[in-house]
C-alpha cells in the first residue's frame, strides 16, 4: 500500500487558517439572519455542524451567534432525513451550550420518527418519506448517527439499543456492496436498487460506525468504517484523485454531499491509530485540500461544487464543504 510521508523540513499548511478564510467567504457572500442564502433547507444543519466543528477544533467563537440562530431555524423540513439532520445538529449544539431546549427538541422529534416511520417492511428500517414510498440509505444512516449522538449525550439505553438495532438491519439490508460502498436504497422487492453510490451515503455511515466503537468499545465497527473510507477515497475520485460524485448533475443538493463525507472522514481519522491506513487517508485529505485551496485562488474565490473546477456550482453548501475538507485535513 502506498502512502505519502511529509518530509520533516516541509511546510505543513495551516488548514485551520484556511478553514477560517473559507468561513469568512461563506458569511460575506451568503449570510442570512438564521442560515445561509443559496442553500437548501436541509443543508442548514450540516453547514451548522461544520461551523461547530470549526469552533471545537480552533476555539474561535466568532460564529457562535450564527450557529445558535441557524440550528434553531427548523423551517422547511418535509422528509424524515430532513428531520434527522436537524436532530443531529441540535444534539451537537446542545453539547456546546447546554441549552435544554435543544436536547428536548431532538429527543421529542427522534421519538416521533422512530415510532411512526420504522416498520417491518423489508424486515425493518426507516422510511425516507411520510408516505412510505422508499427505504433508503441516507435516512437509516442518519438514524444510526442520531442514535449514537443521543446516547453519547445522555447515556440513555434506548438510544444505544436503537443504534445497534439500526446497524444490524442496515448491515443485512443489502445496501452495502462487497467492496464496502453503499448504494442509495432498496427497490420494491427490498433488494439493493443499484442506484448511485453518492459520497454522503458513505460519509454518514463512517460517522455512525465511528461512534458505535466509541459507544461500545468494540473495534469491529470502526474497522468497517475504515474499509469503506479507503474504498471511497480510492474509487469515488477523478483521475487526479479528487473526490467526485457518480454524476455532476445533482443540483443544489449535491453541493453538500462531499462536505458530509469529509466531515465524517476527518472525525474517523482523528480516532484511528497511527498506521498506514491513517497515513493514506491523511495524505488523500491533504491532496484534496490543496486542490480545493488552489481552486479558490488561495481563499479569495467561492469554491466550485466540483472539486476539479469548471462547473460554476457555487453556493453556501459548496463553500461549507470546503471548510469541512480543510478541517478534516487538519485531523
Amino acid at each position: 500500500m502506498l502512502f505519502c510521508v511529509t518530509p520533516a523540513h516541509a511546510q505543513v499548511p495551516d488548514w485551520q487558517a484556511r478553514a477560517a478564510t473559507a468561513a469568512d467567504v461563506l458569511e460575506r457572500t451568503w449570510d442570512a439572519a438564521d442560515g445561509w442564502k443559496a442553500s437548501e433547507n436541509w443543508q442548514r444543519f450540516p453547514i451548522t455542524d461544520v461551523l461547530m466543528d470549526y469552533q471545537r477544533r480552533t476555539g474561535d467563537r466568532r460564529w457562535q451567534g450564527k450557529i445558535a440562530a441557524a440550528v434553531r431555524n427548523r423551517a422547511g423540513r418535509y422528509l424524515n432525513d430532513d428531520d434527522l439532520w436537524a436532530v443531529i445538529a441540535s444534539v451537537d449544539a446542545w453539547a456546546m451550550d447546554r441549552d435544554p431546549e435543544l436536547l428536548e427538541w431532538a429527543a421529542t422529534n427522534y421519538s416521533r420518527i422512530v415510532a411512526g416511520q420504522w416498520d417491518d417492511h423489508c424486515g425493518g428500517g426507516l422510511w425516507w418519506d411520510p408516505r412510505h414510498t422508499y427505504k433508503n440509505a441516507i435516512t437509516n444512516e442518519l438514524l444510526l448517527y442520531a442514535s449514537t449522538r443521543l446516547y453519547l449525550a445522555t447515556g440513555q439505553q434506548t438510544y444505544r439499543d436503537w443504534a445497534l438495532r439500526t446497524w444490524g438491519w442496515f448491515a443485512a439490508s443489502g445496501m452495502i456492496g462487497p467492496d464496502g460502498l453503499v448504494n442509495d436504497g432498496l427497490d420494491a422487492q427490498c433488494r439493493n436498487n443499484g442506484a448511485p453510490r453518492y459520497t454522503y451515503n458513505q460519509g454518514v455511515l463512517l460517522g455512525g460506525l465511528n461512534d458505535l466503537t466509541a459507544m461500545t468499545g468494540d473495534p469491529q465497527y470502526r474497522a468497517v468504517a475504515v474499509r469503506t473510507a479507503l474504498t471511497a477515497t480510492r474509487t469515488l475520485v477523478t483521475a487526479q484523485g479528487l473526490l467526485t460524485e457518480p454524476s455532476n448533475g445533482l443540483g443544489a443538493d449535491g453541493q453538500m454531499f462531499k462536505g458530509v463525507f469529509v466531515f465524517h472522514l476527518g472525525h474517523l481519522v482523528e480516532a484511528m491509530p497511527d498506521d498506514p491506513d491513517r497515513a493514506e487517508l491523511r495524505a488523500w485529505l491533504a491532496r484534496n485540500g490543496e486542490a480545493v485551496w488552489a481552486l479558490s485562488d488561495g481563499g479569495i474565490l467561492p469554491v466550485d461544487g466540483l472539486w476539479s473546477g469548471g462547473s460554476g456550482q457555487v453556493g453556501a453548501a459548496a463553500q461549507a464543504s470546503a471548510i469541512a475538507l480543510f478541517l478534516a485535513a487538519a485531523s
